[in-house]
């Protein structure tokens, strides 16, 4: 019953979000993997308007290996944690050169031995720089995960093996963009615009009829 009601809802969010990507910019996958780095609690949009810079001055792994931290740092300084993240960057770049022949890993076992890459980064990297199987959990398929009761954890690593076992595999990648993308413009985490959901009728969320209500008051 839940991987039937799971699929209807799939269905639906299909045609509420015909053009479900990851919003995120890049080239190729070693661009990927450093805008999915940079991204961490930053949004998407500041990243990439801070990445084109980036990729021009360093753009592939041996140049991001050799990067001045204070030039690099400079570039992506709107960025939150910048000298955080452009250690990481660095880091990982030398890693890929040093023990991958400077080409970007294909499993997740490689992708989270690189500084800054944990499972949801690496699953990221897998499903749209590659091309495989994966369901990267970030901070809105949880909820949305939750709140439709396709999982009742709050353990990201959980909700993947919970969403993973409801959906057949092929569709994956289209789950982690359509819950996602469900979770960036209605389902939000403070004020969700239950008024707009084309999956209400599914929701669990405790008070999602206050929050329709107040819309029609309006």
């Amino acid at each position: 019953m839940i991987q039937e009601t799971a699929m209807k809802i799939l269905d639906i969010l299909k045609k509420h979000f015909p053009d479900a990507r990851l919003i995120l910019n890049y080239r190729n996958v070693f661009e990927l993997l450093v805008v999915t780095i940079l991204a961490a609690q930053a949004p998407d949009e500041r990243v990439n308007q801070v990445s084109p810079a980036l990729f021009q001055k360093y753009p592939n792994p041996a140049a991001m290996a050799e990067a001045n931290d204070e030039e690099m740092d400079k570039i992506i300084q709107a960025i939150s944690f910048y000298r955080q993240k452009g250690r990481h960057i660095r880091a990982m770049s030398k890693k890929i050169v040093q023990d991958f022949q400077g080409e970007v890993p294909k499993t997740v076992e490689e992708l989270v031995q690189l500084n800054g890459v944990g499972r949801k980064t690496a699953n990221i990297v897998l499903a749209n720089g590659f091309g495989i199987p994966a369901i990267p959990v970030d901070t809105h398929i949880a909820r949305v995960s939750q709140r439709l009761g396709l999982s009742e954890f709050s353990n990201p690593e959980q909700i993947e093996l919970d969403l993973t076992r409801i959906f057949p595999q092929e569709k994956w990648i289209q789950v982690s963009h359509l819950l996602g993308f469900l979770g960036r413009y209605i389902c939000q985490a403070k004020k969700p615009k239950c008024w707009e959901c084309p999956v209400f009728d599914w929701c669990s969320y405790p008070t999602k009829n206050a929050q329709k209500g107040l819309k029609e008051v309006n």
